[in-house]
């Protein structure tokens, strides 16, 4: 038996020691291979993700004659150990030939080495060049081969660089929707061309999506060149409506811009046939577009050529469209390309006044460009060409004039609250520009008074402006409302102890609806403000959470939710954060002035159908943005 029990021993070490050596000793890996970002005429942004923590360099070199193999001279690498590795290239040559590999080292010792891939860095403004058009890459289970099918006839074309319109992945908070289809399916492309992405909705505005993807500040909107043409990228998950952030950032570029080609990259369709997104066609009148429509007017006064986007999964064309009408000389041509994975869908029972072609299937599209000529090609999943056109503009050196001026920025951006005063300040996108503004609610005119400097307010007030042209020509309004609250007090509460009080129902509607006649189908207590910590269905659920939120440094706060579909959110009964209705992940803020202790907070949320998220989150005086910890929320206990 003493033997026995001493065999058992040796046994039990053995295995002990065999995972312990497992676990200290994990092979390193590629969770992502290398791929490619943000190429310019002298840079490249190289990409990869490894399993465990190992070391980050890029060899590479110019490709040169007779060499018989890559020639791959110049190194870059960082300090330390990291997963997700990222390193600029920089000080290439405009137009050149490199190849590229990587290298990376574990704390173990172990080596992991890349094939070898190509790259290009950005032609000269004079010479032709090719991009692709991709959209809603994500994976459905009817075809789940698409999106490396489509990424390999991209490849094929050998594209300088391509362009991604959102819906990247089916649920951008999923790691292995990264990891496992998006990244492996398209490797083929990705580790040998750039590409320059749009967040759709299906991202979830998730944090993967900032890890993996390398655009300038602050990257959910963006501009950059390639050749003779300007793109212009907006998140149309956000406000675009007139007089947003986003909004006046596109005014500004848009009426910057000396490109010979303007393309504006977003997610959603100002104009769609698609036959159920938009209302139902078959059964009711459909909108024929979404909120994206908002931005329009700045595509017609910029010279805007193309609109790209995606989120439904059809090939569609327009006319060139301007007022809402074909327009062959002026219009924009507005293209919906969302078939590069997502489950396919269909179109409208009868065609759409703006519609020049229209295919459902699995596709992708092309533009070649050299100086006032582009070609255009749209090709399906087995490499057919189904639509293709040429054209060619008059005067290729010109760009447009700007005939209306763009309005003022005012900031803060969109007004905000104050305790005691305020200062303003306000800035015209050209030098030769005069502001001038009213406080009195009225229109400003002419006549207004100009703005010189910062001015210093102490009372509510409503900040109206607009820009003039040497000409006297006018932009438009921009409005912001700067008002003057005091601290809210805090509640006395005896005996407190940590939680969310919830409310759950199952129920269809389209906005926050009114809880005081609706009972229920459960109810709970929850650590944070979460729809993740009870199961659900997917669809036709509300959510209403109670609870005390602990201010521990008196001052300014800023309360957002991130939701899909709708949200609100309350303090003392006030509503901070509007962020009602259906759709996409989208973020809300709202500011608010607390002294010290607990306040009530509420949120408010539902979900119709589509993806579902919601993030409640703050910042403060002492505090950075973050998701609000359970740590800080309690609940009245008798």
């Amino acid at each position: 038996m003493k033997y026995r029990y001493f065999s058992l021993l040796i046994g039990a070490f053995f295995v002990f020691s065999q995972c312990t050596t497992n676990e200290t000793s994990e092979p390193l890996n590629f969770l992502v291979e290398p791929y490619l970002q943000y190429g310019t005429k002298n840079g490249m942004v190289v990409l990869w993700e490894t399993g465990i923590p190992s070391t980050t360099m890029v060899r590479y070199g110019e490709s040169v004659y007779d060499s018989g193999e890559p020639v791959l001279s110049e190194s870059v690498s960082l300090e330390g150990l990291r997963t997700m590795h990222e390193i600029p290239l920089v000080d290439l040559k405009t137009e050149t030939d490199y190849f590229y590999q990587i290298v990376s080292v574990s704390e173990q010792g172990d080596t992991l080495t890349s094939q070898i891939n190509p790259f290009k860095t950005a032609v000269h403004d004079s010479t032709a060049y090719m991009f692709a058009l991709i959209g809603d890459s994500q994976k459905n289970s009817r075809t789940p081969w698409a999106w490396e099918r489509i990424a390999n006839l991209v490849w094929q074309d050998r594209p300088n660089f391509v362009v991604h319109v959102g819906d990247i992945v089916d649920d951008g908070n999923r790691l292995t929707d990264w990891t496992e289809h998006f990244f492996p399916g398209g490797n083929i492309l990705m580790s040998k061309t750039s590409m320059y992405t749009a967040l759709g909705n299906h991202e979830n505005d998730s944090d993967y999506y900032y890890q993996y993807f390398h655009n300038p500040p602050p990257e959910y909107y963006y501009t950059f060149y390639y050749g003779n043409a300007q793109f212009f990228i907006v998140d149309t998950n956000r406000d675009v409506t007139e007089g947003s952030e986003q909004y006046t950032w596109l005014e500004w570029e848009l009426a910057k811009s000396t490109a010979t080609w303007k393309f504006v990259l977003h997610h959603h369709p100002p104009y769609s046939s698609e036959e159920n997104d938009h209302g139902d066609g078959w059964k009711e009148k459909s909108t024929q577009g979404t909120h994206a429509r908002n931005l329009v007017p700045l595509y017609e006064q910029y010279g805007v050529d193309f609109n790209l986007f995606g989120h439904t999964h059809v090939y569609e064309r327009t006319w060139p469209l301007k007022n809402d009408l074909v327009d062959e000389k002026e219009g924009v041509i507005y293209i919906n390309s969302g078939g590069a994975g997502g489950g396919l869908e269909d179109f409208l029972p009868t065609r759409s006044w703006f519609t020049a072609e229209l295919q459902t299937g699995h596709h992708y599209a092309t533009f070649s460009i050299f100086d006032g000529t582009l070609v255009f090609k749209a090709i399906d999943s087995e490499g057919r060409m189904f639509d293709t056109f040429q054209m060619t503009k008059d005067n290729a050196s010109s760009t447009s004039k700007v005939v209306q001026p763009p309005a003022p920025k005012i900031y803060p951006m969109g007004g905000g609250i104050f305790e005691d005063h305020e200062h303003v300040r306000m800035e015209a996108v050209f030098e030769n520009l005069v502001i001038r503004y009213t406080t009195d609610g009225t229109e400003p005119t002419s006549q207004s008074t100009r703005y010189t400097e910062p001015i210093e307010i102490t009372e509510s007030t409503i900040i109206r402006a607009r820009t003039f042209s040497p000409e006297g020509r006018a932009s438009r309004i921009n409005a912001a409302f700067f008002r003057k609250v005091q601290p809210l007090e805090p509640v006395m509460v005896e005996n407190v102890e940590q939680g969310v009080d919830y409310n759950y129902y199952e129920i269809t509607v389209d906005e926050v609806p009114d809880y005081s006649s609706l009972t229920p189908n459960k109810t709970g207590v929850l650590q944070q403000f979460s729809i993740d910590e009870i199961p659900t269905p997917e669809e036709n659920i509300s959510f209403q959470y109670e609870s005390l939120i602990r201010i521990t440094e008196e001052g300014m706060y800023t309360f957002y939710t991130e939701s899909d579909d709708g949200s609100n959110l309350y303090i003392h009964g006030q509503k901070i954060v509007d962020n009602d209705g259906t759709h996409g992940m989208r973020e809300r803020g709202g500011k608010v002035i607390l002294k010290k202790g607990y306040h009530p907070i509420r949120v408010d949320f539902f979900q119709k159908g589509g993806g579902k998220g919601l993030h409640v989150s703050y910042e403060g005086p002492v505090t950075s943005k973050q998701i609000i910890p359970g740590n800080v929320l309690f609940r009245s206990v008798d």
